[in-house]
C-alpha cells in the first residue's frame, strides 16, 4: 500500500468513527457502564432458550456438567459465574474447598468429596448453586450427598449436599448467597431497563 493511500485510509477512518459511534448507541449521553453488556442473559433470546445457573460461593466449583468439563459461560460483576443451560434435566458434579483457621500454628482445609446430582432446570429461571455441610455420618443410600474431609485436628463428622435454588422461589429471608444471586439478576435486567435492550 502507497503512503499516499495509507493516508487516505487512516484519514477515512478518523472522519467514519464518530459516525460510527452515533449510530451503535454509544455517545454523550450513553455511560460506558450503559455501553457495555453486563452479561449475556441480558438478552431476551437467551433468556427463553436457556437457564441460568450461578454459583457465587467461592468454595464451591463445578466440575462437570452432563459428564462433560464445565466451566462457567462468563464470569460477571464480583466474581459471579454463570453458567447458561439448556433447560431440562442436568447431571452436576461438584467440590467445595475451603481454608480453616490456623489450630496450632498449622494450615488446615476442608473439602467436600465430589458429588453427584440431577437437577430439573426450567428455561427463562434463575437459580443459584450451594454447598450445605450437615453434621453426622455420610447416609449410604440417599442420592446427592458426599463425605467431608479435613485435616483439622479431632474433626467432626460432616457430610454436604448440594443445593439448586430457584431465584424465582425464593423469599427475602433467604440466606445471603440467595439474596446476592437476586441482588446480581436484578443488576442486569436493570441495565436492560435502563438501555431499552
Amino acid at each position: 500500500m502507497s503512503v499516499r493511500a495509507n493516508h487516505f485510509f487512516v484519514l477515512t477512518l478518523c472522519l467514519s468513527l464518530p459516525f460510527a459511534l452515533v449510530l451503535t448507541g454509544c455517545c454523550q449521553k450513553c455511560g460506558a457502564d450503559r455501553c457495555t453488556p453486563r452479561s449475556l442473559w441480558q438478552s431476551p433470546t437467551v433468556q427463553v432458550t436457556r437457564a441460568l445457573l450461578l454459583v457465587n460461593e467461592n468454595d464451591l466449583r463445578i466440575l462437570d456438567i452432563d459428564g462433560k468439563g464445565a466451566g462457567p459461560t462468563c464470569v460477571g460483576e464480583g466474581q459471579m459465574q454463570e453458567f447458561h443451560l439448556i433447560p431440562g434435566e442436568h447431571t452436576i458434579t461438584a467440590v467445595f474447598r475451603r481454608a480453616e483457621p490456623r489450630s496450632e500454628g498449622f494450615l488446615a482445609d476442608t473439602h467436600g468429596r465430589p458429588l453427584t446430582h440431577t437437577f430439573t432446570l426450567l428455561a427463562g429461571h434463575e437459580y443459584v448453586a450451594l454447598h450445605r455441610e450437615h453434621p453426622g455420618p455420610c447416609p449410604e443410600d440417599e442420592p446427592g450427598v458426599a463425605e467431608v474431609a479435613t485435616n483439622v485436628f479431632n474433626p467432626p463428622e460432616l457430610y454436604w449436599r448440594l443445593e439448586i435454588v430457584d431465584l424465582a422461589e425464593a423469599g427475602a429471608e433467604s440466606d445471603p448467597e440467595v439474596r446476592a444471586a437476586q441482588a446480581y439478576v436484578d443488576w442486569l435486567k436493570d441495565w436492560s431497563d435502563t438501555t431499552g435492550k
